[in-house]
């Protein structure tokens, strides 16, 4: 009879602590400008648009380097950042994508869109096709 006491209480103690630490969220939202990039300001992950703008900055560098090379270097380049060269470079290049034209920001997405698709078509090919030399082998 004693446990069972001991585990209601815990359990009542534990619901009203997680209710506390909701409420304190539901107060204090993020700003919406500062929420959309927040989760990618301390991790290794850019937006996809501002992605773009820094490869198409860093274009002639990344040509310049051996093939066996250029993958990852971008994000080599960003994780050897620190958090405040981050910050200034996300600054930057949100400058830069908010100074393109709408017509220019909407190609450059729908392009980018348009070749996730191939790229997710290919994949779904090549898995059939994989799916398809294992059942005839059987």
């Amino acid at each position: 009879m004693l446990s069972r006491s001991l585990c209601i209480s815990a359990l009542v103690l534990g619901l009203a602590g997680t209710s506390a630490l909701s409420s304190e969220y539901q107060a204090n939202p993020p700003s919406t400008s500062k929420a959309m990039y927040s989760r990618h300001q301390h991790g290794t992950r850019l937006p996809r648009e501002l992605k773009m703008v820094w490869r198409q900055e860093q274009r002639s560098k990344l040509k310049a380097l051996p093939k066996e090379q250029r993958h990852g270097w971008l994000k080599a380049q960003w994780r050897a950042m620190t958090d405040k060269q981050r910050e200034v470079k996300i600054a930057e290049l949100e400058t830069k994508w908010n100074a393109l034209p709408a017509n220019v920001r909407q190609s450059l997405m729908e392009r980018k869109q348009q070749r996730h698709q191939a790229r997710q078509l290919r994949k779904g090919d090549k898995h059939a096709n994989q799916i398809g030399d294992e059942s005839e082998r059987m």
